[in-house]
């Protein structure tokens, strides 16, 4: 039933309705059941690439607060009991187009989803330099304590930098995360800002006059070289005199408040897809598992105002903040261990350990230190299994992801080769070889786990192409390594628009660059080709479902692909 209400809604985005009716329309094929199998053909129309989201309308909407405690109690607790009551069924995403991709929008850019990057670009992330920004740097504002001390630099082009120091616990890790798990959104797609690890002298600090300093009491008062050196105080210093910090580049655009991971903001026009159901937003739970970004919620979201003349514009999405990532380590070493296995508050597993006991064999009762000792904390391959991962607190978005969204971010994640993440961990700037090796293993293998669990449910055929008659697609298992060419086999069969069989020529091969070809008959009209993977003594996926029409001409269109979930449908 989910497969049919996704295939009707792929033809809808095939043919570039207007998406609050795509959005109705899909809701009324859950209510009558989803779409028959002769449904799901595609229009002759050109996969959509990008979701015209971006149109200007008077602004700025006002700005949205968000409370830390609130949201946490609400995704905690108060909203799982809503939905208990609620009956919700599991749907697909929304805003996926007729090749089971997500379209660019103000959320999301097809990067490396879509086209192989260099190490070197995706180490790069946002920023246009990997060098620190040019100097000097003046300082226009401070917050000397809180949480979160640190102040604003203007470097020598005019661009504005928040600087932070990673203070006494797991020196080096909080700023090299936000600096690695920044570029990693990037690439595969997320608005993240430009983040680096910086080694500054304090002498070549400038104090910009009128710069003022805000205390976590509120006090505004002038900025003086003793809140920057309070705040150089809680830095790593090198014995050459430089202190390392963490810089982030101002974001693009004003920011207007947080965005959150459910329904919509009634203050913006183009924003017609409740959060939950969008598929970039339900899959950003691979990420977060991949790099153990624990506080995957809505305080390190960003919405920003992008102006478009006087008084218009419109509203893109950031994700912000990803110094947890890599292995956090909380004061309590309880909690610690607990952290990507278990919620802060989990009711599940509160729940459970009072029933049982806590004779439960959990997780994090094997947790220990690696080789990078307490830099990289608890932050392992041996105890992560990917589809049991778990925030700190339950995130709405994450809650409804489907094998389809996850198989989706899976293919993205299959891009990052060996090679960038080498490049990514170098953005780190650790003075301990071992513990970059350490980051370089585990990010290898968690990713390779990634892949194990969500290349080899559906399948993992992509990116399909006709060229010299000839149907191919790329089997992402073999191309990533988690399946030998060898023990592969592939299998093809085809029907017309009636699902009357027909006679294909051949059969499939492949390329050097794991690419499986299928020659195509001679013939017009409608074509559904299917494509099987299957690895000897291991799985068999059900098929990639290929939708082609070839016109009087003798041109072939591809018009979509499905995923199926059972080989037999």
């Amino acid at each position: 039933m989910v497969h049919r209400v996704h295939s009707c809604h792929a033809v809808m985005i095939g043919t570039r309705v207007a998406p609050t009716l795509a959005w109705v329309v899909t809701l009324l094929g859950v209510m009558v059941g989803g779409c028959e199998r002769e449904a799901a053909r595609f229009p002759d129309r050109a996969p959509l690439w990008v979701d015209e989201d971006t149109r200007p309308f008077r602004g700025p909407p006002p700005e949205r607060y968000s409370s830390f405690l609130w949201d946490g109690a609400d995704n905690a607790v108060f909203r799982p009991l809503t939905e208990a009551w609620r009956f919700e069924r599991a749907s697909e995403a929304v805003n996926v187009n007729a090749l089971d991709e997500v379209p660019s929008s103000s959320w999301y850019e097809n990067r490396l989803a879509r086209r192989l990057m260099s190490p070197e670009d995706v180490a790069r992330g946002a920023c246009q330099r990997l060098e620190d920004p040019p100097l000097p740097w003046r300082v226009v504002s401070g917050k000397p304590d809180g949480a979160s001390p640190g102040f604003t630099i203007e470097d020598a082009d005019g661009q504005r930098h928040m600087l932070k120091p990673d203070g006494a616990l797991q020196p080096e890790r909080a700023s090299a995360a936000d600096a690695i798990a920044a570029s990693i959104w990037h690439a595969a797609g997320f608005h993240a800002p430009c983040n680096r690890v910086v080694y500054v002298d304090p002498a070549s600090l400038e104090l910009a006059e009128g710069a003022t300093t805000e205390h976590a009491d509120g006090r505004e008062e002038p900025l003086t070289d003793a809140h920057v050196q309070r705040v150089l105080a809680q830095a790593v210093r090198r014995d050459d005199g430089t202190v390392r910090l963490a810089a982030s580049q101002f974001i693009d655009g004003a920011p207007v408040g947080h965005w959150r991971y459910d329904g919509v903001r009634r203050e913006d026009p183009n924003d017609v897809v409740p959060h939950e159901h969008r598929r970039e937003l339900r899959a950003q739970y691979v990420l977060s598992a991949w790099t153990n970004h624990i506080d995957s919620r809505q305080e390190n979201t960003m919405a920003a105002w992008m102006t478009q003349g006087e008084s218009h514009g419109y509203l893109r999405h950031y994700v912000i903040d990803f110094g947890d990532c890599f292995g956090v380590i909380h004061e309590s070493e309880a909690l610690s261990k607990r952290f990507g296995h278990s919620g802060y508050f989990d009711v599940q597993h509160l729940a459970t350990d009072l029933v049982t006991l806590g004779q439960l064999d959990r997780p994090w009762d094997h947790a220990a230190y690696g080789p990078a000792g307490e830099t990289l904390g608890y932050y392992d391959v041996a105890r992560f299994e990917p589809d049991a991962w778990r925030p700190g607190y339950p995130n709405p978005a994450y809650d409804r992801m489907t094998e389809r969204d996850a198989a989706w971010m899976a293919r993205v994640v299959a891009r990052f080769r060996d090679p960038h993440i080498r490049a990514l961990v170098e953005r780190g700037r650790f003075s301990d070889p071992t513990v970059s090796e350490e980051l370089i293993r585990v990010l290898i293998g968690r990713r390779d786990r990634i892949l194990e669990r969500w290349l080899t449910r559906l399948s993992p055929l992509t990116w399909p192409r006709v060229e010299d008659d000839q149907l191919c697609v790329q089997d992402l298992a073999v191309w990533t390594g988690i399946r030998d060419h060898d023990d592969r086999r592939y299998e093809a069969r085809a029907a017309d628009a009636s699902g009357a069989a027909v006679s294909l020529p051949g059969s499939p091969t492949t390329t050097d660059d794991a690419f499986v070809c299928q020659p195509l008959p001679d013939r017009t009209g409608y074509l559904v080709v299917d494509l099987i993977a299957e690895t000897v003594d291991r799985e068999r996926t059900a098929p990639a479902r290929v939708h082609l029409l070839r016109d009087d001409e003798g041109a072939t269109r591809l018009l979509g692909l499905e995923r199926v979930e059972e080989s037999g449908s």
